[in-house]
């Protein structure tokens, strides 16, 4: 599991059938060329939809419902572990030493875990969860948790609604006494529009949130403590929507945005240099369903994980326009839903 310069990535995969998967995939990118090999596997694991990995391990979900054996699983070169999770379809998870988030699409609710010293989840916490629904009869007749993210210069955490288009904000003090987190805002989003996932700008005074239902991107600014909408926009023109935006990314320079469209197979890069984002192209996924992507760490690439075709592709990327150019490589791994690069241990 030892590598360098992010130039190899873990793929998180469906596993049920028509899936061959069995589990995390790990490919390596070439970065001179933006060739794609496939290597071996890294472990089993059924469903692992979403994972995240730091300098002490990788960790992932099992998105299964609790009766099926929901669970986090944390892997390093010297130990793993287990957890069960008291929530149906994780889908989602994020770290902030000494805790870990899990958000549960399924029940709603959002899991609170406890790392010890090595970062290994010793227990869980509590339960987050605030009923609610949304107005699409078909998707949003509870709430949805849908991602969990905490803040990086406050000790809070954001909770990504999708059925109930709300996004919650937490505080929390860290080993504080029952390791209590409080809601401080509830940020109401359009009606039907089914939130995500957003990201940050590095001060965290601006937000970039893809909406699922409605595929639309909308821009938060942070003002007095508190987050509100400023900007609305679609992300495709002229194209009726349907209900299937995905991935956001934000490049390190904090200028360009980049969305993924699974329906119509569509990678959207927007300008965000300014407050209003301005949409600059839109390319196609080289595949069907683009589920996941993600930027290398010189920014000089990017993936696509596509769900339905089974593939990932590489595209190069010019970090002063942001704009790609497909390489034409790709690698098969089947039904592959997420992407993370891989990063240097630190010896235990």
């Amino acid at each position: 599991m030892m590598t360098s310069h992010c130039l190899h990535y873990y793929v998180g995969t469906y596993t049920d059938s028509p899936s061959t998967s069995t589990g995390i995939a790990r490919i390596t990118l070439n970065p001179d060329s933006g060739e794609l090999t496939r290597l071996e596997d890294v472990t089993a694991l059924r469903n692992p939809s979403y994972l995240t990995v730091t300098q002490v391990g990788l960790y992932s979900v099992s998105e299964v419902s609790r009766d099926e054996g929901a669970l986090v699983q944390f892997t390093s070169p010297l130990s793993s572990r287990q957890l069960a999770i008291a929530g149906d379809s994780p889908c989602h998870l994020a770290i902030k030493p000494p805790y870990l988030a899990v958000a549960n699409y399924g029940s709603g609710n959002t899991s609170l875990f406890l790392l010890d010293e090595k970062g290994q989840p010793q227990r869980a916490l509590s339960e987050l969860y605030i009923a609610g629904r949304g107005t699409n009869p078909d998707r949003q007749r509870s709430p949805h948790a849908h991602q969990v993210c905490f803040f990086a210069h406050s000790n809070q955490l954001a909770v990504v609604d999708l059925g109930a288009d709300q996004i919650h904000i937490y505080d929390y003090r860290v080993n504080a006494p029952g390791h209590k987190f409080t809601l401080t805002q509830t940020i109401p989003m359009p009606a039907g529009s089914g939130p995500r996932h957003l990201v940050f700008n590095k001060s965290e005074t601006l937000a970039y949130l893809v909406c699922e239902l409605s595929e639309t991107v909308i821009t938060l600014l942070k003002e007095q403590n508190k987050w509100h909408i400023v900007h609305q926009c679609d992300l495709l023109k002229n194209v009726k929507s349907e209900e299937a935006a995905s991935a956001i990314q934000l490049s390190d320079d904090d200028r360009f945005l980049y969305v993924s469209c699974r329906a119509q197979n569509k990678i959207c890069l927007f300008d965000v240099s300014a407050i209003e984002p301005i949409k600059i192209a839109e390319y196609d996924s080289g595949g069907a369903f683009p589920r996941d992507f993600t930027l290398s760490c010189d920014g000089l690439w990017l993936l696509v994980a596509n769900q339905h075709s089974d593939n990932i592709v590489s595209f190069r990327r010019n970090r002063e326009t942001g704009e790609l150019t497909p390489t034409g490589y790709q690698c098969t791994v089947s039904v592959p839903v997420c992407l993370q690069p891989v990063r240097e241990y630190k010896s235990e």
